[in-house]
């Protein structure tokens, strides 16, 4: 394993702060896919949505002496990224992506196949009923994983609107999503939605 690789982000950040590109490549390369993700919900295409990420890697890069020691890197990163998109994507419309990797890798080509599709479902059904604000905190927060505090920092929310935010986002969603429930697997995965 390269020593790079067998390190936080946090601390890839500190090294490329202080000069070392190969810390600033190995960054780039572990968060360009999440950026992507996620832009991609708010861009027409996926073209619109890397060279946001890029740009947003750049600004990332130009940024790096502003890095605050024990600040959450995918934070920061998010946060920068989801202001630029705000900026470029006034009056664009927005689409959806669903990460790759949203199956079980243990499952079957099939399974995996299911899954990704309910999963596109249940993300459709969430940019049609509610705002591109609640989708961008529930992607955050279930997907990405962020805390609701990091959640609020990337949207310039307060900890506790994100709280509202995310509990009126599920309640509004949950009448909506009850047709997906057919499955034992489509319960499960709306359970991590709730």
């Amino acid at each position: 394993m390269n020593e790079t690789t067998a390190r936080s982000d946090e601390d890839l950040a500190r090294d490329a702060r202080a000069g070392s590109l190969a810390s600033f490549d190995e960054l780039a390369r572990r968060v360009q896919g999440p950026l992507v993700a996620f832009l991609a919900r708010r861009f027409p295409s996926r073209r619109d949505a890397e060279d946001v990420a890029q740009e947003a890697l750049v600004r990332v890069w130009q940024a790096l002496p502003s890095y605050r020691d024990g600040m959450r890197l995918r934070t920061w990163l998010f946060t920068i990224a989801y202001r630029m998109s705000v900026s470029r994507g006034r009056g664009e419309v927005r689409m959806a992506s669903v990460p790759d990797d949203i199956g079980d890798r243990r499952d079957g080509p099939a399974e995996t196949v299911a899954q990704r599709e309910h999963g596109e479902r249940v993300w459709a059904t969430a940019r049609s009923v509610l705002s591109e604000e609640q989708v961008s905190a529930l992607w955050l927060f279930y997907v990405e994983e962020l805390p609701a505090g990091e959640v609020a920092r990337v949207l310039g929310r307060s900890w506790v609107s994100v709280k509202t935010m995310l509990h009126r986002a599920r309640r509004k969603l949950e009448p909506h999503l009850a047709a997906e429930v057919d499955d034992v697997r489509g319960a499960v995965y709306l359970r991590g939605v709730r």
